[in-house]
């Protein structure tokens, strides 16, 4: 499986870093430490979801009006669309949390080299949804459901990983700089930010 190794930083004929991914659960800082490692790499970002609701509205309403797997179709069919140009031309993708869930999204995953995993414990992740409104986040319904969805989707980032980046009590740029960090190293399993960022 992809999640086995920790690859290292390529570069393309132009000198450009090859393109990243990052996935995880709902408020594991995605979009926030994706736009300080596109910053550090000197690479574009894009969010999955303000891609989203660039083709189709805000993702709430299309939860309302299509179902979670209405919503869930669209959603592979644009992440799909953005890895196969992100493995063109190179940048930071913050994938929507569950878009791991679609097989097309997993199998696309592969053609790039690096897929960081942002994780936490799950009572953070919860903390971090509540604090900034669980009201834009469907299936963030109460904290029972959220730990038993998150335990669900685990095994599914753990498949796609190259690298696992541990979020908790770090702020987005001390969690970039320990991505930059991993991209350039190379291991026999997936590699893991610690706290101070450094490897463990």
């Amino acid at each position: 499986m992809k999640g086995e190794s920790a690859q290292t930083v390529h570069s393309g004929e132009s000198g450009s870093p090859g393109a990243v991914a990052l996935v995880g659960f709902m408020g594991a800082g995605k979009s926030a430490v994706g736009r300080e490692v596109a910053a550090a790499l000197g690479i574009p970002f894009a969010d999955t979801d303000d891609l989203v609701v660039a083709a189709a509205g805000p993702i709430a309403s299309i939860f309302a009006e299509r179902g979670e797997a209405g919503f869930r179709a669209l959603e592979a069919c644009v992440v799909t669309a953005a890895l196969r140009e992100a493995a063109e031309l190179p940048c930071v993708l913050a994938m929507g949390g569950g878009a791991v869930l679609s097989d097309a999204v997993r199998e696309a995953l592969k053609s790039l080299s690096h897929v960081v995993w942002l994780t936490a414990p799950p009572e953070e992740l919860w903390a971090r949804v509540t604090a900034a409104g669980a009201e834009s986040r469907p299936l963030a319904v109460d904290e029972a459901s959220f730990r038993a969805l998150f335990a669900a989707r685990e095994p599914l980032y753990r498949q796609v990983a190259t690298v696992i980046a541990e979020t908790g009590g770090r702020t987005p740029a001390a969690v970039a700089a320990g991505v930059a960090a991993l991209l350039s190293r190379a291991s026999g399993e997936p590699a893991r930010t610690s706290a101070g960022g450094g490897v463990e």
